[in-house]
Parts: structure tokens; C-alpha cells; sequence
């Protein structure tokens, strides 16, 4: 008779639950006996110290669940439903799961028995009461906190500038305005409000010696602040998705808590503000007049080369220049003429990137993707790559329990089997990638005067545009980078960019020739 296997899972959520009663040694202990009852042999003990029921992403369950998959467990055991999760759709799914390995989930508190109509129906209401009051908690923490932000209390957290956190009634906390620092956020957003960017004012309070908590002042740090509604004496929740990132402002709960430093107008108007700036995908002003902003770069210090101008005795002149030298910070100041360097630059890339032969591969790649050849290869070959990926895991699951029982691993002859099947799957899989990788696509010809006519459209759509940050975005499509060195001009570019099909990285044009261009008689030569 063979002997009937299990594995112990045990979880707290929190020091306070574990102190309540149910500790996890605890839960261990009863989970032995049950255990010792059923007569069934403990393989392994797996617990989750502080992490919540809710989410699935728990590392010693879900290592719990590969185990009993691997090692043909018969029983999963654990103290309660709770235990094993507090969503319904997780449970299901990972019990599910289990059924299909032959793994029977057995909880040590309650006598269910699931293969029951009654029992089945039993343990639905019990993961529901479980999910229910997991939620509640969740919302009664966020009621919690809701109201001690409207009663002026600190919920805790880091502390904004602008204020620190003084005790009252022996043990709760509040928000404070500190003075010396209150001044300095409302030059920030008077700042703003008149026109000057977060770079120009963290330039200015450093240079005039104010930090940041003993630390430089950054861009990030100032669009931080200035975004921050807590200026504006408010406590923000549900600002962030599960992910970290912003939701819009409509979602967010908003409650008055303590002191304000600006007015609500202002911190308004600066968030609106923000969101009218917002660059593009590409780096550079998004009110840049000019195309290379954002990609050209000094080639003596990698720095970016921003534009400046310069009064003339007719007119404004526009330059790119190392940011570093215009910040006073080492690099020699050289100011290039924006306004000739980008229509020699566009030329250059005009004659030897966005070539006829290149646009003739362009063309050629728009028909094989109309003619469906492209998707459907591409469909294989991920078919493929996602098999490799499942094949790889369960492999590795089987490495890792060989390597922590070594000879002594349970059904090791099965495991050597399993093991060795894996290996014949996961060398026919490659062999079939290697092969859908070969193929070569079907041959189309494009006449030359086709190629002619797209390449010449190409060109006077590029030439002709009066929206720079159109073209920028066309060039920061494919460009990685443009160094200005001393005496020539560099251009890395990605070809794979403009045609998928080409796999490399390739260093683009690389002009040998001098670019200095010449100053009007009328300008004084850079120091």
C-alpha cells in the first residue's frame, strides 16, 4: 500500500493576528496532528510570515503549489480558508489547480469535505465570509485614516518640506507649518505660476545655498512638490493604481487636514499648469522650434546641448550648447547655430538614412505585412517561445526539489523520467524556433520609380514641415543619439527602428566633415 503524502501551508498576515492566537507555529502544531489523524506522511512545511491573503503572490504558496505538482502530494493542508486565500477567484483557481495534480486541499479547523455537494457549498460561503471580511478590514483601515486626516491628525509616512510633525494630546501627531521652509515652497510656486520651469528654480535656490533635507535641489524633486496637494493642506487618497502610477485627479479622495502654505487657487493652477507642459514621449521641450532637441549631445562631456539665444542687432539667434557649460559646470561653452545645423542635419540623414534602398525595404515590409506572412510567422514563433518558457519552469522546478533532497527525494526514479522528457521537449522546441527563425520571407518587387516617388514624398514631407515636434518625433523614432565633437558630428541610429526585419544595432552616419559654422559679423564669438 502506498503510503498517502501531504504538505503543511501555514500564513499570518500581521505580528497583531499571529499574537491573537493563530500564530503560524500554532497553525503548524494543530496541521501535525490533523495530519498524524489522516495518517498521511508530512513532506514539507511552507509558511508566508506578514504577507496578506488577498494577493496570490505569495512566495511559499505558490512554492507550496509547484511542490505538490512535482512530488504527486496528496493532500495540501491548512488551518482554514482564510489560511489558503481571502479572494474567491484565487481560490478556486488554485485549488483547481491542485485537483487537476491530484492534490485534495484539507483544512485543519473546519471539517469540510468539498467532494460533498453540502461540503462544496460550505467551503463557497466560507471563502466569500473570508473575502468579505478582508475587505472590510481594507476599507475600515481606509475609514480609519480618512477621518483622522479630517480631524487634523498625521496619518505618518515622510514628511513634506515645509513642515514637520508635533505631538499633542500625549500621542497623536499633526502637520505643522515650518516657517523657513514655508517661504521657499512659496517662491516655488509663485515661480511657476510667472513662467520658470523646475530646472531654472532648483538652479536658483542652489546657487543662493538653500537644500533639499541637506542635499542639492533637483528638477524631480521641485515637479514633485509643486504637484503635491498637501501644500494646499490636503491628504490625498487613492492618488496611485496597484502598479504606482498617478490616476487622474478626478478619482482621487481629497480631505482638508492641516495647515496650507499655498492656497488652493494656486495649487490648482500649478497641477493644471503641469499637465498643458507635459513633453512628449522624446526628450527636449515639448515648445522646442527646433528637431534635435532632445537627441543632439555634447561630445565632450555627454551632457545634453540645449538651445540659448543671443541678441543680435536685427534679430534672435538661436543656439545649441552643453548644458553642462551653460549651468557654469566645467564643459567650454560652443554655440552651435540651431537653425543651420538642423537643416544640414536633416540633409544628411535625408542622403544617408532615409536612403531609395532603405525606403525600398520599407516598402517592401509595409506589402509583407498586408500579405499576412509577417503575422502569421510571428504568431509561430511565439506559440513557440511561450512553450519554451512553461517547459523551462517546470524543468527548473524539478532541478530545484533535486537539489534540496538530493538521492533522498521522494518517487526520485519518476522525477529522473519526468525530467528526462522535459529535456527531449525543450530540445525539439528549440529545434523547431531555430527553424520558423530561418525562413525566409517572400520576395515582392517594388519598381524604381515606385521607390523614386516614396523616397522623394518622404523627403519634402520632412523638409517642408512647419511642426517641429512632428519632425522631432520622426527623428527621435529611429536616432539614438547625436554627438557634436570638436570637428565632426556622430549619429548612432536604430535601422530596426525604421525596418523591424534588421536585428542590430548599427552606428549611423558619421560625418567627417568640420562644423564650424561661421558667426555673423554682427554676433560676438562665444567665451
Amino acid at each position: 500500500m502506498t503510503m498517502k503524502t501531504a504538505i503543511i501551508y501555514a500564513r499570518v498576515s500581521t505580528a497583531r493576528q499571529a499574537d491573537e492566537g493563530i500564530s503560524i507555529e500554532s497553525q503548524i502544531e494543530q496541521a501535525e496532528k490533523k495530519a498524524a489523524e489522516m495518517g498521511v506522511t508530512i513532506l514539507r512545511v511552507f509558511r508566508d510570515d506578514g504577507i496578506s491573503g488577498r494577493t496570490a503572490n505569495r512566495p511559499a504558496f505558490q512554492n507550496a503549489i509547484n511542490f505538490c505538482a512535482a512530488y504527486d502530494v496528496d493532500y495540501f493542508l491548512c488551518w482554514n480558508t482564510s489560511r489558503f486565500a481571502r479572494n474567491k477567484i484565487d481560490a478556486a483557481s488554485h485549488k483547481k489547480l491542485l485537483e487537476s495534480g491530484g492534490t485534495k486541499v484539507v483544512y485543519v479547523s473546519v471539517n469540510i469535505d468539498s467532494e460533498t455537494d453540502e461540503g462544496w457549498f460550505s467551503e463557497s460561503i466560507f471563502e466569500i465570509m473570508d473575502e468579505h471580511y478582508s475587505r472590510q478590514v481594507s476599507r475600515d483601515t481606509r475609514r480609519s485614516m480618512l477621518k483622522n486626516a479630517r480631524d487634523g491628525y498625521w496619518n505618518g509616512g515622510h514628511v513634506p518640506y515645509g513642515y514637520e510633525v508635533v505631538t499633542v494630546d500625549g500621542k497623536r501627531k499633526r502637520l505643522q507649518v515650518l516657517d523657513h521652509e514655508a517661504t521657499v515652497v512659496r517662491e516655488m510656486f509663485r515661480r511657476y505660476l510667472s513662467g520658470d520651469g523646475c530646472k531654472i528654480i532648483a538652479m536658483s535656490l542652489n546657487e543662493r545655498g538653500f537644500s533639499y533635507h541637506g542635499k542639492p535641489w533637483t528638477k524631480n524633486h521641485i515637479n514633485a512638490l509643486l504637484k503635491n496637494p498637501v501644500y494646499a493642506g490636503f491628504v490625498v487618497f487613492n492618488r496611485q493604481d496597484k502598479q504606482k502610477r498617478d490616476k487622474p485627479e478626478s478619482e482621487w479622495i481629497m480631505t482638508k487636514s492641516h495647515p496650507p502654505i499655498v492656497s488652493e487657487t494656486d495649487a490648482a493652477r500649478v497641477r493644471e499648469l503641469f499637465r498643458y507642459r507635459a513633453p512628449d514621449a522624446k526628450g527636449g521641450s515639448p515648445h522646442s522650434q527646433f528637431a534635435f532637441t532632445g537627441i543632439l549631445r555634447c561630445g565632450e562631456c555627454g551632457a545634453a546641448m540645449q538651445t540659448e539665444t543671443a541678441t543680435g542687432r536685427t534679430k534672435l539667434y538661436h543656439y545649441y550648447n552643453c548644458s553642462r557649460a551653460q549651468k557654469g559646470g566645467g564643459c567650454r561653452n560652443r554655440r552651435i547655430n540651431a537653425v543651420d545645423f538642423d537643416d544640414w542635419m536633416v540633409s544628411t540623414i535625408l542622403d544617408n538614412v532615409l536612403t531609395p534602398a532603405r525606403m525600398r525595404d520599407v516598402m517592401n515590409e509595409i506589402i509583407e505585412l498586408t500579405n499576412g506572412w509577417h503575422n502569421e510567422h510571428q504568431r509561430r514563433r511565439d506559440a513557440v517561445l511561450r512553450e519554451i518558457k512553461e517547459v523551462t519552469k517546470r524543468r527548473t522546478n524539478l532541478f530545484d526539489i533535486l537539489e534540496l533532497h538530493g538521492k533522498d527525494a521522494p518517487h526520485l526514479g519518476d522525477l529522473t523520467v519526468r525530467l528526462r522528457e522535459l529535456n527531449a521537449r525543450l530540445k525539439s522546441l528549440e529545434d523547431d524556433l531555430a527553424r520558423i527563425e530561418d525562413e525566409i520571407a517572400p520576395e515582392i518587387n517594388v519598381s524604381e520609380e515606385e521607390v523614386n516617388m516614396a523616397t522623394a514624398t518622404m523627403a519634402n514631407i520632412v523638409r517642408s514641415t512647419q511642426e517641429p515636434a512632428k519632425l522631432r518625433a520622426l527623428m527621435g523614432s529611429f536616432i539614438h543619439e547625436i554627438m557634436l565633437n570638436s570637428e565632426e558630428v556622430s549619429m548612432e541610429y536604430r535601422p530596426e527602428r525604421i525596418i523591424r526585419k534588421e536585428k542590430r544595432y548599427e552606428l549611423g552616419v558619421r560625418s567627417v566633415e568640420s562644423w564650424l559654422p561661421e558667426q555673423g559679423s554682427n554676433l560676438r564669438p562665444a567665451d
